[in-house]
């Protein structure tokens, strides 16, 4: 038997209870997968305590395993398999398709990636899901080029270390907001020009200040509301706001003719809607561990937790203790 976190109802990081369970054999199109490190996004906090969006939530049955990302080794393939062998190592990060948060799960083969040798288990959970994510944001929703001006919230966090170092490698100047004094450190290492502590700073007077008054081409928002009517106040004419989180809340409704004053555009960015074609998803999966071989995103540098210590990340991360992507070892 293997360890398996499952949740019973929403609510509060306690309601993740670690059971034992087999998951049994692959069937046609399946592997059976032995995971030896599980990425922790915040996406996975919002479907514990039922706070992602209601189409998120409405297609999520209880009880239920957490996660979205992890890397592992093959153990068995099912029918119809020939892309991977007994024995291979591959990775995984798909919005869509929940139960990472398993010692030993069976996956869907089409939506596995092998894993070069030059990139570390513990990497890859850390970082695919993220850089996918970023992959989106950054060359699809609105396509980072050479001299661009970039506002990142939550710069010091996993989606912002990931989008910062990538951005800062396309030739972006990153003016980064973070919640505490304690996280400018790691935001100027990460590459931002521009460290904004929200707790005792006005982050739109500053940006339009570093700005000289004109704004930004592009805000990533990953907090939600706290932060979005304000971040419009950021950016130029004609400048993009790319809303892809709501860690502080879900967006409340607005009136779009705020958006015609200064020309600007809005979008959304969604993991299940942008990865839903199967061979864009992969080709973002290669992309990202091409980023990682190359050293454009950061190797080693993850907070580490045990699987059975899964509430205990949950409950850093909520507080807003931890700083970079967090892994799970089974």
């Amino acid at each position: 038997m293997f360890k398996t976190v499952l949740v019973h109802q929403a609510g509060g990081p306690e309601v993740m209870t670690l059971v034992d369970q087999d998951p049994g054999a692959p069937g046609a199109g399946q592997i059976r997968l032995r995971q030896t490190a599980i990425g922790v996004n915040f996406g996975d906090i919002h479907k514990r305590r039922g706070s992602a969006p209601p189409h998120a939530m409405a297609a999520i049955g209880l009880p239920f395993t957490p996660g979205l990302e992890a890397a592992g080794i093959v153990e068995a393939v099912g029918p119809g398999v020939t892309e991977f062998r007994v024995g291979d190592r591959v990775a995984y990060a798909v919005a869509s398709m929940l139960g990472g948060y398993a010692a030993v799960r069976l996956f869907e083969a089409r939506l596995a990636h092998k894993l070069p040798d030059s990139v570390a288990d513990a990497d890859a959970a850390a970082l695919l899901y993220k850089g996918v994510t970023v992959h989106g944001m950054i060359r699809s929703c609105y396509r980072i080029e050479p001299g661009h001006v970039v506002l990142l919230h939550a710069a010091a966090g996993g989606i912002g270390t990931v989008l910062t170092r990538w951005a800062k490698y396309l030739g972006a100047t990153i003016i980064g907001t973070v919640s505490r004094d304690d996280k400018v450190q790691r935001a100027l290492i990460n590459g931002c020009d521009h460290v904004i502590v929200t707790g005792r700073e006005d982050f739109a007077a500053r940006t339009l200040d570093i700005t000289d008054g004109v704004g930004v081409d592009v805000v990533y928002d990953g907090v939600g509301q706290e932060v979005f009517l304000k971040s419009f106040d950021c950016l130029r004419k004609y400048g993009t706001m790319v809303s892809f989180g709501q860690s502080s809340g879900m967006v409340k409704p607005f009136d779009p003719v705020m958006l015609q004053h200064k020309g600007h555009y809005l979008t959304k960015f969604s993991g299940s809607t942008y990865n839903a074609d199967v061979s864009e998803y992969q080709q973002r999966l290669g992309d990202v561990l091409d980023a990682i071989d190359q050293g454009i995103l950061p190797r080693g540098t993850h907070a580490t937790y045990a699987l059975d210590d899964v509430v205990a990340a949950h409950r850093d991360i909520e507080a807003r203790r931890t700083i970079g992507s967090v892994v799970l070892m089974p």
